[in-house]
């Protein structure tokens, strides 16, 4: 005996187009993500490495204004700026200065300009009257060192 009717087809098997589209965009998220992360860690690696000596510098040559040698101060000072004023002449400025009881880096500059490489630190300098002065200490590399070149005080 046959049926007037054929069998119903079975129903088409369910198509997980969502799913697999989410799980790919996931996947893709967590990738762009963990490469942001890594490439963020180098890069700041690599602004640290080119900052730090500039940065440790500044810090040095202000620590020595700070405990009141100025003499080892202007062994921080770079050629041109020594030629603009003798070890006792800067000594003697300084001295007329108010005296710098602490200091913070508020920001760090490198540049490189046609093969010379300079930088400016940005300080804020807590002197003996309370007062803060907010100073850019500028540096040039010279013999490989970094120096204090400019009017820094």
């Amino acid at each position: 005996m046959t049926h007037p009717y054929p069998h119903p087809a079975p129903p088409p098997p369910k198509r997980r187009t969502l799913r697999t589209v989410l799980i790919v965009v996931g996947v893709v998220v967590v990738l762009c993500c963990g490469g942001a992360g890594v490439g963020g860690f180098f890069l700041f690696k690599g602004v640290k490495a080119a900052t730090d000596p500039a940065r440790q510098a500044a810090e040095s040559f202000v620590t020595d204004l700070e405990a009141g040698d100025a003499d080892a101060a202007y062994g921080l000072l770079c050629n041109g700026t020594r030629s603009n004023f003798t070890r006792d002449a800067f000594v003697q400025g300084v001295a007329k200065q108010p005296q710098i009881r602490s200091h913070k880096v508020n920001g760090i500059n490198v540049q490189n300009v046609n093969g010379r490489t300079s930088a400016t630190v940005q300080m804020a300098l807590t002197l003996d009257s309370g007062f803060t002065d907010q100073r850019a200490i500028p540096l040039v590399k010279e013999d490989g060192a970094w120096k204090v070149c400019g009017q820094p005080y």
